[in-house]
């Protein structure tokens, strides 16, 4: 479950589900501004934080810290059914959450790889 090829397959389908939120959430606003744009800026953060958490798959990483990405990938998912679900301020609350972590923990460890590189 926590395997980079898996989180891999996972990453992938977080990916086209922002994408798809992300167009749902344009063709909204597009129709009706304000809170919509709030929509389009959450998909757009967890798209971004979809394609970190595919290149983390990519790195060496130790069991424990796969099955961290692993994690907030499969909450990227299933934020999709709380944007759905709940309101558009709960999901980039989340969406916000999700990208901040991931993105510590690539930076963490392209600091780390350039560190040992030296």
């Amino acid at each position: 479950m926590y395997q980079p090829k898996i989180i891999r397959v996972f990453a992938l389908i977080a990916i086209v589900l922002c994408l798809l939120g992300l167009v749902g959430s344009g063709i909204m606003m597009m129709r009706a501004s304000g809170i919509f744009f709030l929509g389009v800026l959450s998909w757009a953060i967890l798209l971004w934080a979809s394609i970190i958490g595919f290149q983390l798959s990519k790195y060496p990483l130790q069991e424990d810290e796969y099955r961290k990405v692993g994690l907030r990938i499969y909450l990227i998912i299933a934020s999709f059914a709380v944007f759905i679900f709940a309101s558009v301020l709960v999901g980039l609350i989340v969406a916000v959450a999700l990208l901040s972590t991931l993105w510590a923990m690539k930076k963490n460890y392209d600091e780390w790889d350039n560190k040992t590189t030296h």
